[in-house]
């Protein structure tokens, strides 16, 4: 066991570095030196947008990369493994299982094709050539934005009207991903673990913090990029002197850089895990994993009947 979880040490060093090295670069060379070669514009508008996305997407790639440093660190030096003993149980649904593919898929198609037009004049252009030039590129670009933009109607549609709907029978359903005070107290607590080695793991629930703050960030991302996209679409770049086009390339940057350097560490390259954890795939986790990962979850489940 020992052997396997050092190659699975390894090789998440490796990945998480080399991510979070190409990260970092793109801040330095591209993010960060607007906001000290660019002058102090109060009266703009666009370059107040501008400076805080800037600054916004520098704390939250350094936020994950130090985050996860330090988890790394702590899985690693603990030899913290994925244990698949015991029977399996559900964690995820087909429906949510499907949702997450056709995120994925309509999200990698956007990020191609859309930073590939913000970079023509750089690596773009091939890309743009590979698929036929600006305006096939373009139309893929706008089909996947459309597919996202059912995705997310019919999220949000079917959550709300099963909350509606068990409202009116009298019940009072919990909703696992609300953020809430426990959260901060959860984080605190992983903090102490990570940086002070003091205590333990917290006892998470159906969903930890991280992936509360995931998920958050995705949905509240897809408002700043598609409304922006779709007023771009309608009245071009230039509208609202240039402000769709400013939050939405702003946004796609930091939703990209921020999926690279935190979601995909926490869901599958932390050493835990590497080099993938199928769940979103397969659905379900063994008891042990879930006992390790979600232990409150776990026990909800026993204590329903469902586990």
């Amino acid at each position: 066991m020992n052997s396997t979880f050092t190659r699975q040490s390894v090789g998440s060093i490796v990945v998480f570095s080399a991510i979070s090295g190409l990260a970092i670069s793109w801040l330095l060379l591209d993010v960060v030196p607007w906001i000290f070669v660019t002058p102090f514009q109060i009266s703009s508008l666009s370059y107040l947008v501008t400076l805080f996305f800037r600054i916004l997407i520098t704390y939250l790639v350094l936020f994950a990369v130090i985050h996860n440093s330090f988890d790394i660190i702590t899985k690693g030096s603990r030899r913290i493994v994925r244990r698949v003993a015991g029977p399996k149980i559900k964690r995820f649904d087909l429906n949510q299982r499907i949702q997450h593919i056709w995120l994925i898929v309509s999200v990698a198609v956007l990020a191609i094709t859309g930073f590939a037009q913000m970079y023509y004049e750089a690596w773009g252009r091939v890309v743009i050539n590979a698929l036929g030039g600006l305006a096939v590129s373009m139309d893929i670009h706008l089909l996947a934005a459309i597919f996202l933009g059912v995705l997310v109607a019919y999220h949000f549609g079917f959550y709300t009207f099963g909350y509606l709907a068990a409202r009116a029978r009298g019940e009072h359903p919990h909703i696992p991903m609300m953020l809430g005070k426990e959260d901060v107290t959860e984080a605190l607590q992983n903090t102490k673990y990570m940086l002070l080695g003091r205590g333990e793991e917290p006892k998470y629930g159906k969903y930890d913090y991280t992936q509360k703050f995931d998920y958050w960030g995705i949905y509240w991302g897809m408002v700043i990029l598609g409304v922006p996209g779709v007023l771009m679409w309608a009245y071009g770049s230039t509208f609202l002197l240039g402000l769709p086009f400013i939050f939405h390339t702003s946004e796609a940057l930091l939703a990209v850089l921020f999926l690279l350097t935190f979601h995909f560490y926490q869901a599958h390259w932390n050493p835990r895990d590497f080099p993938m954890n199928k769940v979103f795939v397969t659905g379900t986790l063994s008891e042990e994993e879930l006992r390790d990962q979600h232990p409150q979850e776990l026990e909800r489940l026993k204590a329903v009947g469902e586990a």
